[in-house]
Order: structure tokens, then C-alpha cells, then sequence
């Protein structure tokens, strides 16, 4: 299914908003954060059971994309409190989903937060996908980054490998049934060819 299509069967009275976000999914310096990483998300949010709202985040979590971590996922976290709103959704809608991307900057929810477990762990999916999948992500996450030469590519991600084999943990159980097992490996595995 599309993603045209799955923002249709979601919201058929918001097309406006769907097209909008998908311009800037669509963005052609996306090598990573753009439409596969969106479906990918989505589709884990499926196997987690993700609700309505929770999809709603998860189409605008990396809506605003510009490689300034944190920053672009308070201003994607803004954009939904702006845009949603505006095109008709109750307030405490827009302030939920404005919540949960804003969690995605640090895929920590607090203990409890359900909403907020299954979308920071929707957005990290990938890195329990096959490892032919997690390579190619790393490698679209590298093509993000032309002005960075390979030394310090490799040493920012030496960075965030060790950092995620450090602290990460899917919040949710099934996050860590699905997917818990793989990331280590995946993660293991680029840690020893970085090293």
C-alpha cells in the first residue's frame, strides 16, 4: 500500500495534510529520513499495535529533516502543532502527537507511557531488520552527510554505535521479541568493522 493511500484510509477528510507532509518526506536530499524510513515506521507501528494518534506522530516525526539533531525533531514536534489544528483536529490530538515526536529525540518515554514507548520504538525499528536492510540504512544515513569526510563519519558513528549498544532498549515487549536480539547483532556486527 501506498503511503498516499495509507494517509487516505486514515484521514480521507485531510488529503491536504497528507500531501503536504509527503512534499517534505519526498525531499530529494533524503537519503534515510524520507519515504522508506516513513513506511518502515509505519509498519512497525502496525506489529505494535500503534493507535490512531500514535500514527499521526509517527507521519510527522521527521517531517522537518535538515541533520540537526534535536532541533529537527522540536521543530517536526512544532509543525504538528501547528498544521494539526489548523486543518481541524482537536487540540489535545495535536498536543499528543506533538509529544510523541518530540520523544523521538532521545527514545527515552518515561516508565508507563505506552504511546510513547511504541512510537520511539516504531522509529528505531531498523536497527533489528535484516542485516542487508541495517547496512543499507547506514549507508543511506551516510549518504545523508556529503559534507562530512570519511574520518569523521567514522568517528560519529563509532559514537552512536557504542552509545546505542550502550543505552538502547526497545521500551516495549514486543519491541524486544521483534527486534531486541537483531539490533544487537546488527549492532555488534558494524561496531567490529568500525573498530
Amino acid at each position: 500500500m501506498s503511503l498516499a493511500q495509507r494517509w487516505a484510509d486514515d484521514w480521507p477528510d485531510h488529503p491536504e495534510v497528507g500531501r503536504r507532509l509527503l512534499g517534505l518526506w519526498g525531499e530529494p536530499w533524503r537519503c534515510y529520513h524520507g519515504p522508506q524510513h516513513l513506511a518502515e515506521a509505519l509498519a512497525a507501528g502496525d506489529r505494535l499495535g500503534c493507535t490512531r494518534t500514535e500514527r499521526l506522530a509517527l507521519w510527522f516525526h521527521d517531517a522537518v529533516h535538515r541533520n540537526r539533531p534535536g532541533a529537527d525533531e522540536r521543530a517536526s514536534s512544532e509543525l504538528a502543532l501547528s498544521w494539526l489544528p489548523a486543518a481541524g483536529w482537536p487540540r489535545a490530538e495535536a498536543a499528543e502527537a506533538a509529544r510523541l515526536v518530540a520523544l523521538t529525540e532521545h527514545h527515552r518515554p518515561p516508565p508507563g507511557d505506552g504511546p510513547g514507548a511504541r512510537v520511539c520504538d516504531a522509529d528505531l525499528a531498523v536497527l533489528g531488520a535484516p542485516p542487508q536492510r541495517y547496512r543499507e540504512s547506514v549507508a543511506q544515513l551516510r549518504a545523508e552527510q556529503p559534507g562530512v569526510d570519511d574520518a569523521r563519519w567514522h568517528r560519529m558513528r563509532l559514537a552512536v554505535v557504542e552509545r546505542l549498544l550502550d543505552t538502547h532498549h526497545y521500551a516495549t515487549g514486543a519491541g524486544r521479541r521483534l527486534w531486541g536480539a537483531q539490533a544487537r547483532i546488527n549492532l555488534c556486527d558494524e561496531l567490529s568493522v568500525l573498530r
